[in-house]
C-alpha cells in the first residue's frame, strides 16, 4: 500500500528523465551552434572583405558576427511565446505539444546541417548569403518547437512534483549541453575510424583565422615563409611567439612587431596547404554538425516513443481549448505599481544592473571560440572543452549558490559573485598582456578564471530572478517575471553587438572580450549596490521557489 501511494504521488522519475531527451537535443543544437557559427561566419567575412579593410566606418568583421549571433535571441523573443500560446490552443491525438516537435525538430536539424555545407560553396558571396538563408530557417524552426518542448514536462507533472521534475530536465539539459561542446571531439574520432582520412586530417589541423589548413614540417611544427632580407634568428623569441599564436602574418614597421599590416613590412607569413586544384584546403565541420543532428534526432525517436505509450498520462489532453489572448494580463507600467518610492527605485535599479550584468554573459559564448582560436591557437573542436568546464563549474555552484542566497542574503552573494569574477577577468587579461612569454602562466591563469568565473556566474544566476520577485511580492509575480526577461532578453541581443564593437575597435583582438565583460560586469556591481530591497523573509521563500521554477518552465 505504501508503495502504491508513492508511486501516486511521487515524481515518476524514469518518465520525467524521457521527456528531458526533447530539452537535451535543444541544448545539444545550441551548444554546437554557438561554438562554431561564429567562427565559421568569421573565417568567409574575413576572406570577403579583405581582413575587414573592405568595410566601411565603425563596422569590423567581429561587430559583423556578433550582430549574426543575435538573430536566435531576436527571433525567440519574436516567435517562441507565440508558438508556446499556439501549442496551449492545440488539440490532436498526438497532444498539444507533440505535433509541433515531431514536424519542425528534423526540419530544425536538416536546416543545421546546411550551414556548414553552405559555407563551403567557393563563391564567396553567394556562400554567406545562402549561410545567413539557413541560419535564418534554423532560428525560425528552432523557434516553433523549442516552446512545446519545454512545455511538456508541466503537460505530464502534477504542479506540486513540478519542481524536482524541473531538476531533472535541467540536468538533462545540461547533457545535452555537455555532448555539445565534446561532439567535435566525437566526430573527429568517427570519421576517422569511418576512414575519411582528408576530413579526419582537416578537422585536426592547425587553421589561420579564415579556416584554412596550414601546412605542417614533419614534427607537427607551422611551416613559416620570410620575407627576403629578413633573419629569423635576430628576432627568435617574438617568431617563437607568433608561430604559437593564432595570428596568420607578422609585420615589422621598423621598432615593433605587430599584425596589422598599415605601412609596415610583412616579414612573416604562415604557409597554407593547397589541395590537388591548387586551392586553399579549409577544415571541414560538416561531420560535427552532421552528428549533433543525429544525436538529436534519436532524442526525437526516444520522445515520439514515450509520449505513444504514455499520451493517457498527458494532463493537458483534457483541459478545454484556450483562445489566444483571453488570459492574458494587461500590462503595467513601474509608475502604476502598488510600491514604494524605495522599491520602484530599487525595482529600477535592479533592472538596470541585470542589463548589464546579462550584457557580460551574454557576450562570452559567440566569442570564445574564436578568442581561443586567435590568442591561444586552440582549434574551436578543443576549445568548446574549456567552454565546457566554466558550464560544469556553473551547474556545480547552482546549489550552494542558492543555499548562499538564502543565508548570507540574496544582494550580497550576486555582489560576491560580480567581485569575484571582475577580479578574475581582470587578472587574466592583464596576464595575457604582460606574460606573453610565457603561455604556459596565461593557460594556467585562464583555466582558473573559467572555473572560478562558472562559479561567480552560478552566484548570480541563482539568486537575481528571486531578488527580483521578492521586490515586488507575491501580488507581483507575473509583472516582475515579465520585467525580469525584458531585461535578460534586451541584453541577450545588445551585449555580443556591443562586445563585437570594442573587440572591432581594436583590429579584431578578441582578448578585449574579457575587458567587455569586466567593465560590464563591474559597472552592474556598483549598480546593484544601490538595490535596497528584495531579501525575502523565510515565510516567503517558498512562494518564491514556486515562482522561479514556474518562470524557467
Amino acid at each position: 500500500m505504501e508503495t502504491e501511494n508513492k508511486k501516486r504521488n511521487g515524481l515518476n522519475y524514469k518518465q520525467t528523465f524521457l521527456i528531458g531527451f526533447g530539452f537535451m537535443a535543444c541544448m545539444l543544437l545550441w551548444s554546437v551552434y554557438n561554438s562554431y557559427v561564429p567562427v565559421i561566419f568569421r573565417a568567409k567575412l574575413t576572406e570577403l572583405t579583405n581582413g575587414g579593410s573592405a568595410l566601411p566606418g565603425f563596422l569590423s568583421v567581429a561587430l559583423l558576427v556578433n550582430a549574426i549571433m543575435t538573430i536566435d535571441n531576436i527571433f525567440g523573443v519574436i516567435f517562441q511565446p507565440y508558438f508556446g500560446k499556439r501549442s496551449d490552443a492545440t488539440h490532436t491525438k498526438w497532444g498539444k505539444r507533440m505535433p509541433y516537435i515531431i514536424f519542425c525538430l528534423p526540419i530544425c536539424a536538416i536546416f543545421f546541417c546546411l550551414i556548414p555545407v553552405a559555407a563551403s560553396v567557393k563563391a564567396m558571396t553567394l556562400s554567406i548569403i545562402l549561410m545567413m538563408t539557413v541560419i535564418i530557417f534554423f532560428n525560425f524552426t528552432m523557434s516553433v518547437w523549442r516552446s512545446p518542448v519545454v512545455s511538456l514536462m508541466p503537460d505530464f507533472t502534477p504542479s506540486h512534483l513540478q519542481s524536482d521534475a524541473n531538476a531533472v530536465i535541467n540536468i538533462m539539459g545540461g547533457i545535452g549541453q555537455m555532448i555539445g561542446f565534446v561532439v567535435g571531439s566525437i566526430a573527429t574520432a568517427l570519421v576517422g575510424l569511418l576512414g575519411f582520412t582528408a576530413i579526419h586530417e582537416n578537422m585536426k589541423a592547425k587553421a589561420n583565422t579564415l579556416g584554412q589548413v596550414l601546412a605542417t614540417n614533419a614534427d607537427g611544427s607551422v611551416v613559416v615563409n620570410y620575407a627576403k632580407g629578413f633573419d629569423p634568428t635576430q628576432h627568435q623569441d617574438t617568431i617563437n611567439n607568433f608561430i604559437a599564436s593564432g595570428r596568420d602574418t607578422l609585420y615589422f614597421d621598423g621598432t615593433t612587431f605587430s599584425s596589422t599590416g598599415t605601412d609596415a613590412q610583412l616579414v612573416a607569413q604562415k604557409v597554407v596547404q593547397l589541395g590537388a586544384d591548387g586551392n586553399p584546403i579549409y577544415v571541414n565541420y560538416t561531420p560535427i554538425f552532421v552528428v549533433a543532428a543525429v544525436i538529436t534526432i534519436l532524442c526525437l525517436l526516444i520522445l515520439i516513443g514515450f509520449y505513444s505509450k504514455n499520451k493517457q498520462n498527458d494532463l493537458s489532453s483534457n483541459m478545454p481549448v484556450k483562445k489566444a489572448e483571453s488570459d492574458k494580463p494587461a500590462k503595467i507600467k513601474i509608475r502604476d505599481l502598488k510600491l514604494s518610492h524605495g522599491e520602484r527605485r530599487s525595482l529600477i535599479t535592479m533592472l538596470a544592473a541585470l542589463f548589464l550584468i546579462n550584457n557580460a554573459t551574454e557576450a562570452i559564448v559567440p566569442n570564445f571560440t574564436n578568442f581561443a582560436l586567435d590568442t591561444l591557437n586552440v582549434k574551436p573542436i578543443y576549445s568548446t572543452l574549456m567552454m565546457a568546464v566554466f558550464a560544469v563549474s556553473l551547474a556545480a555552484f547552482g546549489i550552494p549558490a542558492g543555499a548562499m542566497g538564502r543565508k548570507l542574503g540574496r544582494k550580497k552573494t550576486i555582489i560576491i559573485g560580480l567581485s569575484v569574477i571582475v577580479i578574475m577577468f581582470a587578472i587574466y587579461l592583464a596576464v595575457s598582456q604582460l606574460f606573453t612569454n610565457n603561455k604556459m602562466f596565461v593557460w594556467i591563469v585562464l583555466w582558473i578564471a573559467l572555473v572560478v568565473g562558472g562559479a561567480a556566474v552560478g552566484c548570480i544566476n541563482i539568486n537575481t530572478l528571486p531578488l527580483v520577485l521578492a521586490i515586488g511580492g507575491r501580488d507581483y509575480v507575473g509583472t516582475f517575471t515579465g520585467y525580469y526577461y525584458t531585461a535578460t532578453f534586451s541584453a541577450a541581443i545588445t551585449g555580443p553587438i556591443l562586445c563585437g564593437l570594442l573587440i572591432g575597435l581594436f583590429n579584431d583582438n578578441y582578448n578585449y572580450m574579457f575587458l567587455f565583460c569586466s567593465v560590464m560586469f563591474a559597472i552592474g556591481l556598483a549598480v546593484i549596490t544601490q538595490v535596497k530591497h528584495g531579501e525575502s523573509n523565510p515565510e516567503d521563500e517558498e512562494w518564491i521557489k514556486e515562482a522561479v521554477e514556474a518562470a524557467e518552465d
